[in-house]
């Protein structure tokens, strides 16, 4: 049961606003007489909290899956149209100008229960109109401008996959976001040879790089690489906001 209090915990961020959906939901049960209203926001969601809640269920899940997705089963709880729903209700019985005052306050608990999403350290401004980090649009421009435009397939450092599949789908990438997620524990050729080593061997990238058929590779300038990959077949094309770029010449023989 520790363990699912702990998820709760971390789900409920400021906590109030999950306070003040028991509320609503304690306030429906009493209230309520609409029937479907009642099956839809007081006794299904009763349902999946029980559920939940049941240790049972949590070691259940615990064995097919990874336990820090648990909180998902929150997901099937209509949380903010209950909270509304009731609080609309709740004010709607109050009369003149008091109703009005109501629907403030209503809004007023909401925003000042939850929190400043900007205050978040992973919230970043944006550096351009895409959204997108510069260099990802630098590299994929001069990428795309070699190959007149054509679709390519190109090896990027991790710290940059995410991005360019929102600025460009005419790159493809040996690995993308999924080689992220450490719990997922999927497997890539190049992502094993390319990330994973402290200091990259050549060869190994090299040979990686071909046996997967892609046209460039970009490296990490902060990466350490022991050799040259011009030594093992590939061709330095440039450098793109302190990025090297190797082209697999084995992909243009037959052009």
């Amino acid at each position: 049961m520790e363990e699912i209090i702990h998820v709760i915990k971390e789900y409920a961020g400021t906590g109030w606003l999950l306070v003040l959906y028991l509320i609503a939901l304690v306030y429906l049960l009493i209230r309520e007489k609409d029937r479907r209203a009642r099956i839809m926001l007081v006794y299904l969601p009763l349902a999946v909290i029980v559920v939940f809640l049941l240790p049972p269920v949590y070691r259940l899940y615990s064995a097919l899956e990874q336990t820090d997705t648990y909180y998902r089963f929150l997901w099937l709880i209509p949380m903010s149209v209950t909270t509304i729903y009731a609080g609309l209700k709740a004010a709607v019985r109050l009369k003149g100008g008091l109703r009005y005052a109501g629907y403030a306050v209503l809004c007023a608990v909401i925003i000042l229960g939850g929190s400043c999403v900007y205050n978040n350290e992973n919230v970043l401004a944006a550096e351009n109109r895409q959204h997108v980090p510069h260099e990802v649009i630098d590299i994929c421009d001069y990428l795309l401008a070699e190959n007149d435009g054509n679709q390519i397939k190109v090896a990027f450092p991790s710290n940059l996959v995410q991005f360019v599949r929102q600025y460009t789908t005419k790159i493809d990438m040996p690995y993308g976001r999924d080689m992220l997620v450490a719990q997922w524990d999927y497997w890539n050729e190049v992502y094993d040879v390319m990330e994973k080593p402290e200091v990259i061997c050549a060869k190994d990238l090299a040979k990686a790089i071909k046996d997967t058929y892609c046209n460039y590779v970009v490296l990490d300038p902060t990466h350490e690489i022991d050799g040259d990959l011009a030594d093992y077949g590939l061709e330095k094309v440039g450098t793109v906001d302190g990025f090297p770029i190797y082209r697999n010449p084995d992909m243009y023989k037959d052009k």
